[in-house]
């Protein structure tokens, strides 16, 4: 879009269409640039992609010979199909061709994502970063972890990396969701009774909110869909949040922290605000977030066991299932200029080697190994820059492949989903057909529940209720863009 300018002084008219004529120009290569992007990204899809758009719960193998996609049949005990409270909406969006589509992010002055597409350079990358997780990039997870949430490049790689059209319809649904129910101070509750006058049952057994917990896994639903602060439909949702963790951060000379020291989870709640607050500053680095963001991980590099690990407070032998959300946090904070010192990361290596149980699972507290623990050990070991070959690795995501998707545990799907996209390849996209149909399948989809999620696990009743479940299936959902592939990238910045 082209600015008008004053036409005050002789020649003002003649200034201002030389003016015109170079940002037309400009107009014009960046077009010519992102276009040619998206066309190899086209390229790519035709030859890469023979992948079938499932429907259901059932991924048929009715390729031609020799296709490599299995057949994954759920139990049907374990499906919590989505019950229509009145007439049922359609989940599917209106088919258009993805040239169309494509089209239509380009030309959108997108405004929100000023921070990640704002130059030349930066939309040559832009245009590219979609087909760097099949062509090998050479972005750092600085890039990676913010190209694929610009619009320009969200709908390319929902489609590249196995999303459709139904997930995304998904994604929007739990947005709107969770707009609705944030509270007038900015926060979101695990309690609904304070935002929507008892609509959302069943809710969960326990009593704690856990609301900034709950406040950073809201957030994160956002921000990994690409809306900011700057963002024109989710922008005052997005401030309000950051300015409830800022606000509620208590600080000390050199670090800061959420919840008391007596407080049920409190490394949990600490760990998930942190990482929410490290992406916000990461996709626009806002001066203003950098302080908090430096308190909040010091306090984590201050929290960490000599085992290298965490537990619910600090200061005790630490705990996988924990630990998860803190490095996480930490890799976020050490893709900016945030300090992340390197004994804190070499610690964390240490912990992941107490923690196994024989050559590539993984255990709670020392007893016997989980699916869920081996996940959140598969993952961590891919972002501290183990290949997909090593055999921890590789055997690792066998055993989850075997395992499949749950039908009721989120927490075991949220980090084996986003361990089998790194790896990619037949095991992702048989993965993902799965689990994609599974979350499309059980939302609600009409009246108050409306993009809403509720699963009878364990942590669903007795902790975070429909709210956990919403959050935990909306970031599912946004696997294909929100961290693109490390493999074929360059990650130094959390190797040291």
């Amino acid at each position: 879009m082209i600015d008008s300018e004053p036409t005050g002084q002789d020649g003002g008219l003649d200034a201002h269409a030389q003016v015109q004529g170079r940002r037309v120009g400009i107009s014009v290569l960046v077009s010519f640039i992102v276009h040619l992007g998206f066309l190899l990204v086209l390229a790519i899809w035709s030859v890469g992609l023979g992948a079938g758009r499932g429907q259901g719960l059932t991924i048929e193998s009715g390729q031609s010979s020799g296709s490599e996609f299995e057949s994954f049949q759920m139990d049907s005990s374990q499906i919590q199909e989505a019950p229509v409270d009145s007439v049922q909406e359609s989940s599917s969006l209106k088919s258009r061709s993805m040239e169309e589509r494509l089209s239509e992010y380009v030309e959108q002055n997108d405004e929100t994502t000023s921070g990640l597409i704002g130059s030349l350079e930066i939309a040559q990358q832009a245009a590219t970063a979609a087909s760097s997780s099949a062509a090998g990039g050479g972005l750092g997870f600085a890039q990676t972890s913010l190209a694929g949430r610009s619009k320009s490049n969200r709908s390319a790689l929902v489609q590249q990396n196995g999303g459709n059209e139904q997930s995304e319809q998904a994604v929007a649904w739990a947005l709107d969701y969770l707009a609705r129910h944030q509270l007038n101070d900015g926060s979101w509750s695990m309690s609904f009774e304070d935002s929507c006058d008892g609509n959302c049952v069943p809710g969960c057994d326990g009593k704690d909110p856990y609301r900034f917990g709950a406040t950073g896994l809201a957030l994160m639903c956002f921000l990994g869909a690409g809306h900011t602060q700057n963002d024109e439909q989710y922008g005052e949702v997005v401030t309000k949040g950051i300015y409830f963790l800022q606000q509620s951060l208590r600080r000390t000379s050199d670090s800061g922290y959420w919840v008391d020291t007596v407080a049920s989870a409190q490394m949990y709640e600490h760990g998930i605000a942190t990482l929410a607050l490290c992406e916000a500053y990461q996709m626009t680095q806002a001066g203003e977030l950098k302080e908090s963001c430096q308190l909040a991980v010091n306090f984590i590099l201050k929290a960490q066991y000599r085992d290298g690990g965490w537990d619910y407070h600090p200061g005790r032998p630490g705990d996988l299932s924990i630990a998860g959300w803190q490095v996480l946090a930490l890799k976020s904070a050490a893709a900016t200029d945030l300090i992340v010192p390197r004994e804190a990361v070499e610690g964390i290596d240490r912990f992941l080697d107490s923690n196994r149980a024989g050559e590539f699972m993984f255990r709670y507290r020392g007893g016997k190994p989980t699916k869920s623990m081996t996940a959140i050990g598969v993952l961590l070991q891919i972002f501290r820059g183990k290949t997909k070959d090593a055999r921890s690795v590789a055997n690792g995501i066998e055993y989850l492949s075997n395992q499949r998707p749950s039908g009721v545990d989120m927490y075991y799907n949220y980090y084996a989903t986003q361990a089998m996209f790194q790896i990619g390849g037949r095991s992702w996209k048989n993965w993902n057909y799965y689990m994609r149909d599974l979350l499309v399948k059980t939302q609600s989809p009409s009246g108050h529940l409306r993009g809403s999620w509720m699963f009878e696990g364990d942590h669903s009743n007795k902790v975070g209720g429909r709210f956990y479940s919403t959050c935990m299936a909306c970031l599912i959902l946004e696997v294909y863009y929100r961290y693109l592939p490390v493999y074929g990238q360059t990650s130094e910045d959390f190797r040291f």
